[in-house]
């Protein structure tokens, strides 16, 4: 075999290895949080224990159901806000409301069903915040998930097609937000991507 195909296998392998162990969360691990609301369970787990500015905020999550009835979320609708007063980062993932009244890409979880995703967003934080004056940096970060309990309205949707009136109305009534436990995170002002090479840019443009 040769050194270029023996290359390739391996890269080949590391990349499967890797695709696997983002398929799960580490229950043990203190980054993540839990909330259940009406038989629907989330865990998340943040990427890392240290946010900087300018840098995503990655979260892989896991959905399961645990009601009779498949449930949604809109998976690539990701954003993240920063309160001061609580020093808290939070990561919001699906949509409360369609952006432009259309449909999103949505991922369904069916009964009994668990699923793995993930999500990255870049939270607005002030200069003050970014320096770390008068203890205002953040400190915590809080994941909140917003899923679709009745997809039997937008059966017929395709991704970015306009939603009605009355189905703009029925997302707004089916969908349910649940907000997960925060946990502690560190904070560095310093460029993140200062002292990485190419590839680990990539990775943490991601969030991860």
């Amino acid at each position: 075999m040769s050194s270029k195909m023996i290359l390739a296998v391996a890269a080949s392998t590391i990349l499967s290895l890797a695709a696997g162990a983002a398929e799960s969360i580490d229950m043990n691990d203190p980054r993540r949080s839990v909330a259940r609301e009406d038989n629907v369970r989330i865990d998340a787990q943040l990427s890392r224990d240290t946010a900087s500015p300018g840098a995503p905020i990655g979260v892989t999550y896991q959905i399961q159901n645990f009601t009779a009835t498949p449930v949604a979320i809109a998976d690539k609708l990701s954003a993240a806000s920063y309160d001061e007063d609580q020093r808290t980062i939070t990561v919001s993932i699906g949509s409360e409301v369609p952006a432009d009244g259309t449909m999103p890409h949505m991922v369904t979880i069916g009964p009994g069903e668990k699923k793995v995703l993930r999500a990255a967003a870049i939270p607005s934080v002030s200069a003050s915040a970014m320096r770390d004056t008068l203890g205002q940096a953040p400190r915590y970060v809080q994941v909140k998930v917003t899923i679709l309990r009745d997809l039997a309205p937008f059966a017929t949707l395709r991704v970015r097609q306009q939603l009605s009136d009355a189905q703009f109305t029925q997302w707004m009534e089916n969908s349910d937000t649940i907000l997960l436990n925060a946990v502690p995170i560190g904070w560095t002002s310093h460029d993140p991507n200062a002292t990485v090479d190419a590839s680990q840019r990539i990775a943490r443009a991601q969030g991860f």
